[in-house]
């Protein structure tokens, strides 16, 4: 009996202690995180006010002043936004509205205090009239980050009687770079080498080699860094012959169910001076005659294969290609005979509304909230899904040059073998569509929709075959619904791949999250084990655990440390969660609490996430407690009085 009472009373003690275990590890793991994040938070964003002044123009029907600003680079386009007045440009300033309108002057509140901002001033009249651009002033706020280096990039060699762009590149003191080319200041210290101040140069006769040193200097507030690089003005010898005439070898003449993607391949480069291969000029047109092309690009990387870039061509059209090679005094050869050929497309689009069928949406998507399905409004916008139906990208028609959206498509990233450049995470993937604008090189404006956030640290990043992947910041606005980006393309310039002003634009393009490049977050999202659980690494709860990833742990050594050895450890284990539904289901729903983790911190930041864990926490130890009271059982006392057994 005493044995048994013994029993009894150890029990209840037993009982408690292991409903305090899985309570005390959810406390010690969220504690952990959270004190992470309290000592290593992210850096705050403030808000800036910048006074303008300027000169009064004096016209009797001037009526006032529109203000234009941008953040990052200096130049056009500019298209800021976040201002307490609104997004670029501040329009109607009236004479009224100013405290003195012969000495105008105006304040902007809430700009950057962590970038540098520019502005340019307009007058418009009574009749809306509108002027050209003031010149250019910045604010530099004293957080921005500092200038602490310029690099010249172009070519080593020009030959002589030619020109040639280079670029120049600042570099601040948090890691960031700037195109800053066309607001440095250019020189060169030969007389037969003319740099302008877009930073081309022009390179006259020379009698023979010539070394010069070309100069550009940049400067942030009171900061001046200057850059130089030596290059060889190249003298042509008077008997160059030209290269022979290149022959190519695919696709066949006449054939038809070529696929794509396309690599248009030639014989080698031959020349009879045994001159060294310099570039080649690829064209492709839907005319014989060639009179109008699809594409028209000369490389110095592609010069015996040509990747076609994405969404170019047409399935089941007819096009011509030819090319002519340049040996390295740019001697052009004679064009190669011309090849005809029609690509046919591996997946069908049976309603020819240029979006496969695979990726069509359904009537639930309504990403303009206008109260019409987007599938039904083709000449507006239009959506394409992933493959597995969960991600959705919308492209909605903004500016007037645009006239129709001929085609879209979603582009797998892991297809891709190019990772030169390639952000770490594609956070939806890689897409891409087709524009038809009013007029050759158009300028066009669209706004881009995703099926879930878009943060204002996110980067929009482009992909094409030639010029492989490339940050599109300097033309993308995040817009402030976080769930949508506006893009400003110009047809054969920035933003289109075919090279051509030729009324099309096509763009692929996809929004990246961080900076990490991390063994295995090149192949795919990274969040093995959670895309295995949720069956896609863009499904929403994924992408949600990819950012906080990147905005919360990537930042931090002891972050990338983890997700070092996670990469390196996870992927077997998630190969045997992807092949049981069971466990799949239990490793959903224990990731149930880092999701909601990452949201709050996603959307509230870290000290609100803080307060209210400790608040959650608190009530639940306090009923914890009260309950483990409640639960306790007292053991019963032994009568004195009581017999013993005989």
């Amino acid at each position: 009996m005493e044995v048994i009472r013994t029993i009894e009373k150890e029990a209840p003690v037993m009982v408690r202690r292991l409903r305090k275990y899985p309570f005390n590890i959810i406390c010690c793991t969220f504690t952990f995180i959270l004190s992470a994040l309290i000592f290593f938070p992210q850096p705050a964003v403030y808000a800036a006010d910048v006074t303008l002044a300027w000169s009064a123009n004096t016209e009797p029907d001037i009526d006032g002043y529109y203000i234009y600003y941008k953040t990052g680079t200096s130049g056009a386009p500019y298209n800021g936004t976040g201002a307490d007045q609104g997004s670029s440009p501040i329009k109607m300033i009236t004479l009224a509205e100013l405290a003195d309108s012969a000495n105008p002057e105006y304040t902007i509140q809430g700009l950057s205090d962590t970038e540098t901002s520019f502005f340019v001033a307009t007058a418009y009249d009574t009749e809306g009239n509108e002027s050209g651009y003031s010149d250019e002033v910045s604010y530099r706020p004293p957080s921005a980050p500092a200038l602490t280096g310029l690099s010249i990039d172009g070519d080593d060699q020009v030959i002589e009687n030619s020109s040639a762009d280079f670029t120049a590149t600042a570099h601040f003191s948090n890691g960031s770079t700037q195109t800053v080319t066309s607001s440095a200041g250019w020189s060169s210290n030969s007389p037969y080498a003319i740099v302008n101040s877009n930073g081309s140069l022009a390179a006259s006769e020379v009698p023979g080699d010539v070394a010069v040193t070309v100069q550009v200097s940049y400067t942030v507030g009171e900061t001046t860094m200057t850059a130089t690089k030596v290059v060889t003005l190249v003298n042509v010898p008077v008997l160059n012959l030209p290269p022979n005439a290149p022959v190519i070898a695919y696709p066949d003449n006449g054939q038809y169910g070529v696929d794509e993607p396309l690599n248009i391949t030639t014989n080698p480069f031959s020349d009879p001076n045994d001159d060294a291969h310099g570039q080649s000029r690829w064209q492709i047109s839907d005319q014989s005659d060639f009179s109008t092309r699809v594409v028209d690009i000369t490389s110095d990387s592609h010069l015996t294969v040509f990747p076609v870039p994405h969404m170019i061509l047409t399935p089941n059209q007819t096009y011509y290609v030819r090319v002519r090679f340049y040996d390295v005094y740019f001697e052009p050869s004679d064009w190669s005979d011309t090849v005809a050929f029609t690509p046919h497309s591996l997946v069908e689009d049976l309603n020819s509304n240029g979006i496969p069928d695979v990726n069509e949406v359904d009537d639930t998507v309504d990403f303009n909230l206008d109260g019409i399905p987007d599938n039904h409004q083709p000449e507006i916008i239009k959506c394409v899904q992933t493959e597995d139906g969960s991600a959705y990208i919308g492209v909605e028609k903004i500016s007037a040059s645009i006239l129709e959206i001929d085609a879209m498509g979603v582009i797998d990233p892991d297809t891709i073998a190019d990772t030169a450049n390639r952000p770490a995470d594609l956070i939806f993937g890689l897409f891409s569509y087709r524009l038809r604008v009013t007029q050759p090189g158009s300028i066009a404006t669209l706004k881009i929709y995703f099926s879930g956030d878009v943060f204002p640290s996110d980067t929009f990043f482009k992909y094409d075959t030639i010029n492989g992947w490339y940050d599109y910041s300097e033309h993308t606005t995040i817009n402030p619904d976080g769930q949508s980006i506006t893009l400003e393309l110009k047809d054969g310039g920035y933003g289109d791949s075919d090279g051509l002003a030729n009324g099309i634009i096509v763009d692929p393009g996809g929004i990246a999250s961080g900076e990490a490049d991390i063994e295995g977050s090149v192949s795919g999202s990274g969040c093995f084990i959670a895309t295995a659980a949720f069956g896609s690494k863009f499904e929403k709860h994924v992408r949600l655990l990819r950012r906080f990833r990147d905005l919360y742990l990537m930042p931090h050594r002891i972050g990338r440390a983890f997700v070092s050895a996670y990469y390196r450890y996870s992927p077997p284990v998630a190969n045997v969660i992807a092949d049981h539904e069971a466990v799949r289901a239990v490793i959903r729903w224990s990731l149930v609490p880092l999701i909601g983790l990452s949201w709050m911190l996603l959307h509230f930041g870290t000290a609100p996430t803080g307060l209210l864990f400790v608040l959650m926490s608190t009530t639940l130890w306090v009923g914890y407690k009260r309950r483990c009271k409640a639960w306790r059982v007292k053991p019963a006392k032994v009568s004195a009085n009581r017999e013993k057994p005989k």
